[in-house]
């Protein structure tokens, strides 16, 4: 099961006319379902526009990912308990009996009765008194009627995608896909591991001058750590709500990046001086960790300049240098470098506790037209390399046609590269054996990923 969330109550001024943490909650929730944004894009958006507590933040937060994650066993468990068309039934409503029993069922400091009340009461205002009531009957049963998840023995004997995906809350064609590559018992032991709230790492920036530092004030303020094995100046918090607060975080002391972004550096094992390319650069935790450790300008080319220009806030913040341009990775010209990263637009199937909607929005005919795109890259890539460079390429998802299967392929296209074992670079524990950088949350407590070394010869 999920781990327990524990954001605080929220306690707000009945007289303030503001929106309450939950119902901004159901309200991004709906927005997330209506537009073309990501769920991370309007709650940002949201929330620095609205005048909320920190708690009351961390609760909105914890509300829209958790019910996001989660949407596929609430809508099993309402629509049991519906009696009417839940299918068709206006979103914000089914947002508004998702946010609460979510609450009842997987946050431990909030009492059903408080949930149940705040539920009814905003279904009220947008509804009327009927879809009201109807709110209240849904939830009162559900409240007298607890959830039974499917014995472990039962979902690995009967592999029935159906139930799997909706005990688990997963789109069914995807629950098939982990099966038949990865058997039952990974499967079920990655997709418990995307429905646990992802772990904070904090990357220090010179840590040679500023480890004391960071360490230092993390314990002034409570914040437990410890160092992330294996990958170095790399430390998972136990939570931490308010990280660009930290004085070391304005400072340009330390970055928000997860530990298998940081391999990737340490598998490019760049020199002094290198000159570097980071052809999909946004949004730039790569580019800004390989400029640190060559001590030089890093060519940061992405297609979007909006991204580019947040990449070049947080290169300012950390004192690093990068060389920002907007141009198409796939026709991009300039120099060969001396190291050249691709880190390519993917499925994102390793990311998708942190991108809570990624598993509804991702459908299985996006995969071939993001291979053709990565070979598109790939082939561009070739050209901006310098006889005895590198190219390194890297992705956060778990579809083998866009890693093991693309890495085969650039190979028997380009001849002149070969693959350099990544248990050379980084440690073993995070390789395979085929010579790849293989990340997975159930083994490793970092997101999904992949990545590739290879050396041109010539």
């Amino acid at each position: 099961m999920i781990r327990s969330h524990t954001a605080p109550v929220s306690r707000r001024s009945k007289s303030s006319r503001r929106p309450s943490a939950r119902q901004l909650a159901c309200e991004i929730l709906t927005a997330a379902e209506r537009e073309e944004q990501y769920l991370d894009q309007i709650l940002e958006k949201r929330l620095s526009h609205a005048a909320l507590s920190v708690a009351d933040r961390a609760l909105v937060t914890a509300l829209a990912h958790g019910v996001m994650r989660m949407r596929g066993r609430l809508d099993f468990e309402i629509g049991g308990h519906f009696h009417k068309d839940y299918a068709s039934a206006p979103p914000l409503l089914k947002n508004i009996l998702r946010t609460a029993l979510f609450q009842m069922r997987f946050m431990d400091r909030i009492p059903a009765y408080a949930a149940i009340h705040e539920a009814v009461a905003l279904a009220r205002v947008r509804f009327g008194e009927n879809l009201a009531r109807l709110c209240n009957a849904v939830l009162r049963q559900a409240q007298r009627s607890p959830y039974v998840a499917l014995p472990f023995a039962k979902l690995f004997a009967e592999k029935n995608i159906s139930e799997w995906a909706q005990d688990l809350s997963y789109p069914s064609w995807l629950l098939g896909r982990w099966l038949d590559q990865r058997g039952a018992e990974e499967t079920l032991a990655l997709a418990q591991a995307f429905n646990e709230i992802p772990d904070i790492t904090l990357r220090l920036v010179r840590p040679a001058q500023n480890t004391q530092s960071v360490l230092q004030e993390l314990e002034k303020l409570e914040i437990s750590y410890e160092p992330v094995a294996g990958v170095p100046d790399t430390y998972r918090l136990a939570h931490c709500d308010g990280i660009a607060a930290l004085q070391a975080f304005q400072q340009g002391a330390c970055t928000v990046q997860d530990a298998s972004t940081c391999l990737v550096a340490h598998l490019a094992a760049p020199m002094l001086h290198d000159t570097v390319i980071d052809l999909c650069a946004a949004p730039g935790g790569k580019a800004l960790h390989l400029a640190e450790l060559v001590q030089e300008k890093v060519m940061a080319v992405d297609l979007s300049p909006k991204r580019l220009r947040l990449l070049q806030e947080s290169a300012q913040r950390l004192r690093l240098n990068l060389h920002t341009i907007a141009s198409d990775a796939r026709n991009f010209s300039t120099a060969p470098a001396d190291l050249v990263v691709v880190d390519a637009p993917c499925s994102g199937l390793g990311v998708l506790g942190r991108r809570s909607d990624l598993r509804w929005r991702r459908q299985p005919e996006d995969i071939p037209q993001l291979v053709q795109l990565q070979k598109e890259i790939l082939t561009n890539a070739a050209r901006l390399v310098k006889t005895g460079g590198r190219l390194l390429y890297s992705t956060c998802t778990l579809a083998p046609e866009e890693n093991e299967e693309i890495a085969a392929w650039f190979l028997e296209q380009h001849a002149q590269f070969r693959l350099q074992p990544a248990a050379d670079f980084v440690a073993a524990e995070f390789c395979d054996d085929n010579g790849f950088v293989q990340t997975l949350p159930h083994r490793h407590h970092m997101d999904g990923s992949f990545a590739a070394r290879f050396l041109k010869e010539g």
